[in-house]
């Protein structure tokens, strides 16, 4: 067989638009083969229309796309090498699990021996061995998800494209779904396509990350960096917990840059943005990296400080969050581990600081 190229996927250009609505404007990028690519945005943003486009069940208004190198922008499903994981189970009811799984390699007229002996090679994989005599009803709907996973696995397709196939779990079910969909798609080691608006979802099983927002690709990245250092003000706002404190830059000093809030100033490095004195921009602080000081407590080179008024203390388990508000009435978190005592001996409406590592603030001048 012959090798294929590192790219799996590659658009360049695309946009799709119904009449006068934009649905997806001007997209383009590259996914590298065997790689977990997730497509992370709020809804009605656009990545469905996406990942159809690529599938070929939706005609692009501009744009190309090619898969492992071969142009198939005007091909049909069926002509690409693709499968798809729909939202909906859409399982045949009235077939067997056995049925369901091998109902593509029949239409494809594979001998019945054949049929059978992949069939059997992928519910093991899937972890529904014992099972292909059962109908769909008779499953739970984390078995008749995989049913849909081994059907479009069983196609032995290059890519995988995979519209929000979680939606529709519980909350448990979906965790151990997410960590078993990164564990089938490591051991297939063909290229996964996800679309998700669950950024806990997204963050479990992507190696690669692409934020998009009302039809825009925003940043795309691997995941680790998208979480720790995102360079647009919407990704740091989307993923994760983080507070954002907007401002404009006051003084430029080589790449540390100074933003003025209006009751306070604080400083971040530019991080190669271009930025200029009088530019609206942001910083971001991970929840998790504040920290509550008293008022009249000692002060840190290495810590910026504002003033803020205690709010709030909700316990959640492992964590603890305190919410206070700073002097523009704008709320923030400040996460912790719990340690067994309800509120730290804040008492609500606290006269506090809050605090975070230089080093720990993003700046955003988009």
């Amino acid at each position: 067989m012959a090798k294929m190229p590192n790219i799996a996927v590659e658009v360049t250009d695309l946009a799709k638009s119904y009449g006068s609505v934009v649905a997806l404007k001007s997209v383009s990028f590259r996914i590298d083969s065997g790689r977990y690519f997730v497509l992370l945005g709020p809804s009605g943003c656009g990545k469905t229309t996406l990942l159809r486009l690529i599938g070929g069940f939706i005609r692009p208004t501009r744009g190309r796309i090619l898969l492992h190198g071969r142009d198939v922008t005007d091909l049909p499903p069926n002509k690409r090498p693709t499968s798809m994981v729909f939202q909906s189970f859409a399982l045949f009811p009235h077939m067997t699990v056995t049925k369901n799984v091998g109902y593509g390699l029949r239409i494809r007229r594979l001998p019945v021996s054949e049929v059978l002996a992949r069939v059997d090679d992928m519910l093991d994989m899937v972890g529904l061995e014992g099972l292909g005599d059962r109908l769909p009803h008779e499953l739970s709907g984390g078995q008749q998800q995989r049913v849909q996973l081994a059907r479009s696995l069983v196609l032995e397709t290059d890519i995988l494209l995979l519209d929000e196939p979680l939606a529709s779990l519980d909350a448990k079910l979906h965790k151990s779904m997410c960590i078993e969909l990164k564990r089938i798609q490591e051991k297939v080691g063909i290229t996964f396509v996800h679309v998700t608006h669950n950024q806990e979802e997204a963050m479990t099983v992507a190696d690669d990350l692409a934020i998009i927002d009302s039809g825009e690709l925003v940043e795309i990245g691997r995941t680790i960096d998208l979480y720790e250092n995102p360079l647009r003000r919407f990704t740091a706002d989307f993923i994760g917990e983080n507070n954002i404190f907007d401002g404009r830059v006051s003084r430029i000093d080589g790449a540390e840059a100074t933003i003025d809030l209006g009751y306070d100033a604080v400083t971040a490095n530019s991080r190669g943005q271009a930025v200029r004195v009088g530019d609206d921009a942001s910083i971001s602080v991970r929840s998790e990296r504040l920290r509550i000081f008293d008022r009249d407590g000692k002060i840190e080179d290495s810590f910026h400080y504002l003033p803020a008024t205690h709010m709030e203390t909700v316990y959640l388990g492992l964590t603890t969050c305190e919410i206070v508000t700073l002097p523009d009435g704008k709320e923030v978190v400040v996460r912790r581990l719990s340690d067994g005592v309800e509120n730290a001996g804040i008492t609500r409406g606290a006269e506090i600081r809050i605090g975070w590592q230089k080093a720990d603030g993003r700046l955003h001048t988009s």
